[in-house]
């Protein structure tokens, strides 16, 4: 049977009925956290002082290699490849939740205190589907600084002469195709398209990977093969289940890079916090607004490699 309630954004005896009904001997609280907030480690955080937009580039600091040159001859001068712009902007994100002062006296079974915690969660939530967003939508699009997608197979050098590389793999999850996606990372090249490999810390999947992942991971000899050989280079990958991903076979290797070297973003003119309202109604007796100005973004990463799954 549905469950239909009045939702008009106050806590009252409209809103939560029950809590005022005789006939009822007991009213539990159900389990409200943020689960599965994972992804917050991938990003970068940048707290700004002012400002509604973040401006990122980036220089570079390799240059070609040396060429034969002998002492009398003109000297071949190099010069660093400049880095890719990207600007940022910021957004407010708000809710507010109120509770009336009879609705408050009459609960019968002190409740309504606790049902109006569920503000901050919800914003912990917020944030993990903005996360996330980036990663469902990883393979298509023009935001990247590049104007290219986050996990695409033609990213230019910032030297264009230096060709491009590529963090996009395909291929249904599997032993040869995780390993396919790790060697992109140790394929890696730097702006002037000389090796600069990553390496993988992390194993991002949706729920649905987390068995076969596990025994990917976790198995000594390589998996659903008849040899004996030894699981040498994803055996002991930490894997992190996120149920915020849209696709059920997208998977992802997050390198060691630190921080604006992640790629990911996450910039805060004013991070999450609660306040009080001033209601002109006395016996609105809680109204309180919770309100972020950030955004969730990101630049060009060389420490995200994905597959799309198929």
């Amino acid at each position: 049977m549905a469950n239909y309630f009045s939702a008009p954004g106050i806590i009252n005896r409209d809103a939560a009925p029950e809590l005022l009904d005789k006939s009822i001997d007991a009213i539990w609280m159900q389990r409200n956290v943020a689960a599965g907030v994972v992804l917050d480690r991938f990003f970068d955080k940048v707290n700004k002082s002012e400002g509604l937009s973040h401006v990122i580039s980036s220089v570079t600091s390799q240059l070609p290699l040396p060429i034969e040159n002998d002492d009398t001859e003109a000297l071949s001068y190099m010069a660093p490849a400049p880095g890719y712009k990207k600007t940022i902007t910021l957004v407010n994100y708000r809710s507010g939740i109120r509770v009336t002062d009879t609705m408050l006296k009459a609960d019968r079974f002190s409740q309504v205190m606790g049902m109006v915690k569920g503000q901050i969660l919800s914003a912990a939530c917020k944030d993990e589907y903005m996360r996330s967003a980036i990663l469902n939508t990883a393979f298509s699009g023009t935001s990247g600084a590049d104007s290219l997608s986050l996990c695409n197979d033609s990213h230019p050098h910032e030297n264009i002469e230096a060709g491009t590389w590529d963090n996009s793999g395909t291929g249904a999850f599997s032993g040869p195709n995780l390993h396919a996606l790790r060697l992109l990372m140790r394929k890696l090249t730097d702006p002037q398209g000389d090796p600069d490999w990553a390496t993988p810390t992390a194993l991002v999947i949706p729920e649905d990977l987390e068995q076969e992942a596990l025994e990917l991971t976790q198995a000594s000899l390589k998996p659903a093969t008849a040899l004996n050989d030894p699981n040498v280079l994803i055996h002991g990958l930490p894997v992190v289940v996120s149920p915020y991903l849209s696709s059920a076979v997208q998977y992802y290797l997050f390198g060691d890079r630190t921080g604006d070297e992640k790629g990911l973003l996450e910039v805060c003119l004013e991070d999450w916090g609660i306040k009080d309202n001033s209601p002109a109604n006395a016996d609105i007796v809680v109204d309180k607004r919770i309100k972020a100005i950030k955004a969730f973004a990101f630049t060009v990463s060389k420490n995200v490699f994905g597959s799309t799954g198929a």
